[in-house]
């Protein structure tokens, strides 16, 4: 069925008020510009599961295919939606992004009842972050828990029959130094300067009189494409030496604790998989503007480099794959996100 805008089944949603909170974009010069004024983006309604759900296509994901959704509610009462249940064997085949490992085999022990070495066994087949979407196009597997592709990896998605994107947690871009580090903060256009080489030693922030050692990650790696979408952007980054870039994001971590001359080393994570799933002793996160990354501070928007993470399916996804993702959306859903360590979007 085709949607009209701000109209679903007869159900009239204001715009002022779609989101449930006003909707905004700010930008690297911190002003905050309206989503009505920010081009490209259309707004839509739908009903899922009692819920009225706004649909957005983002200009530069819409030749994709790539249809993403925001959770909320606006005058419709809340349907309980009830947990499916299936056996082991009817469980979708599920990939994604690697901080989303943890997520996706306590999804499968909830939904099945499976052991813990049994969810495990789901994950045989699990990629990260831009392969996975390819799977999921190509129907080599059913369901994503997955973090926003990479730009090149939407131009491929373009061969493909759209996917449907429904955010179903927040997780963040974090800074990360080595303990011995005396700098606590960094505000955004600083990390940018650091970044694309305009500022090169730590004296320069507040730091010792030494050189800044950046880490990168790869253009296709998940952490690299939140870094451009949440502060690089299209501008160009220094050119880092090869041992400078790390391919996965545990390499990272060890090589700011290890390096040689561990004060003036940086590099970036997410923040999920930095905090929980390889938290390591001998490193910090640096604030952003004067606010630590926490759980708290994420599910908030205080801390200001916050990206969603998606739960993402296609046509030809089973049907068994299309409950999970509906109950991901609902209520009990968002606490079981929740529970699970992640911040929720509700």
């Amino acid at each position: 069925m085709k949607e009209k805008a701000g109209k679903v089944l007869g159900i009239v949603l204001p715009k002022k008020t779609m989101s449930g909170r006003g909707m905004s974009a700010k930008t690297m010069s911190g002003k905050t510009v309206p989503a009505r004024a920010v081009s490209g983006i259309e707004i839509s309604g739908r009903v899922m599961n009692g819920k009225v759900t706004p649909t957005m296509v983002i200009a530069g994901l819409a030749a994709t295919g790539i249809m993403m959704t925001g959770l909320c509610q606006v005058g419709a009462e809340t349907v309980d939606v009830p947990k499916p249940q299936m056996s082991y064997e009817e469980y979708p085949r599920i990939d994604g992004s690697l901080a989303c490992v943890p997520l996706c085999e306590a999804l499968a022990v909830e939904m099945t009842g499976c052991t813990d070495a049994q969810a495990e066994e789901t994950m045989a087949d699990f990629t990260n972050t831009n392969p996975c979407y390819l799977q999921l196009a190509q129907g080599k597997t059913d369901i994503l828990l997955a973090y926003e592709p990479a730009d090149s990896t939407k131009k491929e998605l373009e061969n493909y029959d759209p996917l449907d994107m429904d955010p179903v947690g927040k997780d963040a871009l974090v800074f990360i130094v080595n303990e011995d580090n005396p700098v606590e903060n960094l505000t955004q256009q600083q990390a940018y300067d650091i970044y694309t080489g305009k500022i090169t030693n730590w004296s320069e922030v507040g730091g010792e009189d030494i050189e800044i050692k950046a880490f990168q990650r790869p253009e296709t790696s998940g952490s690299q494409t939140m870094m451009r979408k949440l502060l690089i952007g299209d501008a160009q980054m220094a050119e880092a030496e090869k041992e400078m870039i790390a391919s996965g994001m545990d390499d990272i971590i060890e090589a700011l604790k290890k390096y040689d001359n561990s004060a003036n080393a940086l590099g970036y994570s997410v923040y999920y998989y930095a905090s929980e799933m390889f938290r390591q002793p001998g490193v910090k996160f640096l604030q952003i503007d004067g606010t630590e990354p926490n759980n708290e501070t994420i599910k908030s928007g205080d801390y200001p480099l916050i990206n969603e993470f998606y739960c993402v399916t296609n046509e030809q996804s089973s049907e068994r794959a299309k409950e999970i993702k509906t109950w991901l959306l609902s209520e009990e859903g968002q606490d079981f996100v929740e529970g699970c360590g992640y911040v929720p979007v509700m």
